[in-house]
């Protein structure tokens, strides 16, 4: 996915897989991530994305100070524009549904943008600053 989205940054992707996977793999067990994937019938990964479980500040409208977040949406190249990724956000935003939370926000990509509005994703207003 990252070798995709930035081949600019090279060795650096390589770098940081050992502490990706180490994140992962705990946010997995304690229950704040949650994967899914789609196969074809011959077992091959189309794509894939996550919902991280991201603790939030207290505020009068959030009494879990939970927010799931989608991330890491991927769709391998020969499976693009084939529903691979809606699939996979339904899925996400069933799963979310059905936890009770009622809101799950995600960054979107250039690409990835027409299909969340399409789906009723609404874009936001948060800013950043490079340092």
């Amino acid at each position: 996915m990252w070798r995709d989205i930035h081949p600019e940054l090279g060795s650096k992707i390589d770098e940081s897989t050992g502490a990706t996977r180490k994140w992962v793999r705990e946010k997995l067990r304690r229950g704040e991530l949650v994967g899914f994937v789609v196969r074809t019938t011959a077992g091959k990964v189309a794509g894939s994305g996550c919902v991280w479980i991201r603790e939030e500040q207290p505020r009068p409208n959030n009494p879990l100070q939970k927010v799931p977040y989608l991330l890491s949406m991927y769709t391998e190249e020969e499976f693009r524009r084939r529903g691979v990724a809606r699939m996979i956000v339904n899925r996400a935003l069933k799963w979310c549904r059905a936890h009770h939370y009622d809101r799950l926000t995600l960054h979107a990509s250039t690409q990835g943008s027409p299909l969340y509005e399409s789906l009723g994703f609404e874009p936001t207003h948060e800013m950043r600053i490079k340092f």
